[in-house]
């Protein structure tokens, strides 16, 4: 199975089948992600789960998206995705959870700096983007930290739970991600 390793604590790895009801024990005990995540309602049952799984890997052969377990010590504590990959624009996107008990480490910072050098240096892009609820702090704050430029507010973008939310749009160059590295 694929798998980054981002430090001594911390993978990021494909899911399998036998992911399932971790994954499913993991969303539920955190109702918070409702908040920002538009999928979570419609986690039902560890089925749910496994179906969401059997996609991932799906799209991962595809080369189209990595939907990846984020694996703290070896438990899974969240989920981080390259998705969108476009091969004809060399750009993708990167989204991010994690579970509440985990906030605060540097997980999802580290997680996502480890996503941007496999999607610079091995997939060879030249654009990663993400976007998060305009109100959502603690999630602007990744990109922020890690040399984003906020590229616009992109208005009801989404609509989250009945209500349309505006996005803050960021993006980072390749060229931007390894000046930075250095």
């Amino acid at each position: 199975m694929f798998e980054l390793k981002v430090n001594e604590k911390v993978t990021l790895r494909l899911r399998d089948e036998t992911h399932a009801q971790e994954t499913y024990d993991l969303i539920k005990h955190n109702p918070g992600l409702r908040e920002w995540m538009i999928w979570y309602d419609k986690v039902l049952t560890t089925q749910d789960s496994l179906d969401n799984i059997e996609a991932n890997i799906d799209d991962y052969e595809m080369k189209t998206d990595y939907h990846l377990g984020i694996f703290y010590e070896g438990a899974m504590v969240g989920m981080i995705s390259l998705h969108a990959v476009n091969y004809v624009v060399n750009k993708a996107a990167i989204g991010y959870w994690l579970a509440k008990d985990h906030e605060g480490k540097g997980i999802v910072t580290e997680s996502v700096k480890r996503l941007l050098e496999f999607a610079f240096e091995e997939l060879r892009l030249n654009k990663v983007e993400i976007g998060v609820g305009v109100t959502n702090e603690k999630s602007r704050k990744i990109p922020e930290k890690l040399g984003f430029t906020l590229e616009g507010i992109l208005r009801e973008n989404i609509r989250l739970h009945g209500q349309y939310i505006d996005m803050a749009w960021y993006g980072i160059l390749r060229r931007e991600f390894i000046n930075n590295k250095t």
